[in-house]
């Protein structure tokens, strides 16, 4: 409704103006300083150990190094769980300010800036009734009669990925849409292997979601990969990014986010994982 000609329209007082005109500096400031002026909206999905859900609460390594990382740098970090193709189109649209268990990409590097952490590894996870003579993907293609699963969408940036192109040419690997899917169908003997990150199949195993009797087969094509977050560059002021990638590297160098895989994916696999990588 119009107001009455008669009646002046308030303004906002001297004082209004002025503690908004504050708040905007001091959040300014505080980017400056690498402070965070406001909470950090860090996107997560369901990736096995890395991140999940259980009874309500987000779990897993990423919360862990996400809790240290927010008490070292004062920076509120706020986990926000969705599926991962949605989490990757928020990154890239600025509605996420942190993506994580990330591998580094050209593409993504023109979005955010990369804070590396960790690695992943892919392994080869064979029945037991057609594992005999299989110790690489290799040794896998020459046997014709068997089919590979694996999930649309999933790469690894290493040799794998082209022999998996080939075995798709010739029709011996099939697509999942995730991951529980593709372990009901190596349940089902539907398809004979399948390659998984580690973090998935550690954590599928666990809850008894794949066969036990599976063969896991350390296959040589498939090095370790570095993984880490990206930290939006639209949402998240550069200073503030850099302490983010201070205090992350502080954690790397120290040992703590070893310490942290040990924690969650057990001693024996930590080795394993870091050894190969420290290897090439």
């Amino acid at each position: 409704m119009p107001s009455h000609p008669d009646v002046p329209r308030q303004r906002p007082s001297r004082r209004v103006w002025l503690a908004a005109a504050l708040a905007l500096l001091t959040g300014a400031a505080l980017a400056n300083n690498g402070q965070c002026a406001r909470p950090l909206q860090v996107a997560v999905s369901d990736l096995g150990l890395g991140s999940y859900q259980e009874q309500g609460q987000i779990r897993g390594l990423i919360p862990t190094i996400t809790q240290e990382l927010e008490a070292r740098t004062g920076c509120p970090l706020r986990l926000v769980f969705m599926p991962r193709a949605r989490a990757l189109v928020a990154f890239d649209r600025g509605e996420v300010d942190v993506i994580t268990s990330m591998l580094r990409t050209p593409e993504r590097d023109q979005v955010g800036v990369y804070l590396p952490y960790g690695y992943t590894k892919h392994d080869l996870l064979v029945v037991p009734e057609a594992a005999t003579g299989i110790s690489s993907l290799s040794d896998f293609i020459r046997q014709p009669e068997l089919t590979l699963g694996i999930v649309r969408g999933i790469r690894t940036n290493s040799r794998i990925d082209g022999q998996v192109e080939q075995l798709l040419v010739i029709r011996r690997a099939e697509y999942s849409s995730d991951f529980a899917g593709l372990s009901a169908k190596l349940t089902a003997r539907r398809v004979q292997a399948a390659m998984m990150p580690n973090a998935l199949h550690l954590k599928l195993r666990r809850d008894g979601q794949l066969p036990a009797d599976l063969v896991i087969v350390d296959v040589p094509e498939a090095r370790p990969q570095q993984l880490g977050l990206y930290v939006n560059r639209r949402s998240v002021p550069a200073a503030v990014t850099a302490r983010l990638g201070e205090r992350l590297a502080a954690m790397v160098h120290s040992g703590w986010v070893r310490q942290a895989y040990v924690k969650h994916f057990g001693e024996a696999e930590t080795r394993r994982m870091y050894q190969a990588a420290e290897a090439r």
